[in-house]
């Protein structure tokens, strides 16, 4: 009897594993719905917010505060205005202010004008270097070896920079 119940089971099994249905239908699991994130990304105009500055502008110079401009005009890829910043500053800023001389060489340097570029990221590095802004200076000299690695004046200022921190 045993053996017959086993049979019996094992038949059925078998049955069952070699007949199908057609009428099952797979439908696929319903779609989560989007965050509110995704919902913000995808419908409407862009959510990016204006560049904020940690400083209240007002309590600036004229000379600083049309820097900071310019400098935030540049990291939104606003060249134009940012020159006019630059334009601006030059009225309330002293002709060899090292911040005012950075500035116009990161314009010239957007408008591929190199000689300039160079001729003033090197005005400023100096002036950085007086001040014992070495941090600041680098970053001219960074932008002088990106024009002419194999200028005078880079050879010049390369001493100043030689050391771990650079």
């Amino acid at each position: 009897m045993r053996k017959g119940l086993v049979s019996l089971v094992l038949a059925f099994f078998l049955a069952s594993c070699g007949t199908t249905q057609k009428n099952v239908s797979f439908t696929p699991p319903p779609q989560p719905q989007p965050s509110l994130l995704e919902q913000k990304i995808s419908g409407g105009p862009s959510q990016e917010l204006p560049i904020a500055s940690p400083v209240n502008p007002e309590k600036l110079d004229l000379c600083t505060r049309h820097l900071l401009f310019a400098d935030q005009y540049i990291t939104a890829s606003d060249y134009p205005e940012a020159a006019d910043e630059i334009k601006e500053a030059k009225k309330y800023c002293k002709l060899d202010d090292p911040k005012l001389l950075y500035m116009e060489a990161v314009i010239a340097d957007i408008n591929e004008n190199r000689k300039k570029a160079y001729s003033l990221y090197y005005k400023a590095a100096k002036g950085y270097i007086k001040k014992g802004d070495l941090d600041s200076a680098f970053k001219c000299y960074s932008g002088m070896v990106s024009i002419n690695p194999n200028g005078k004046e880079v050879k010049e200022l390369k001493p100043y920079f030689e050391d771990d921190n650079y």
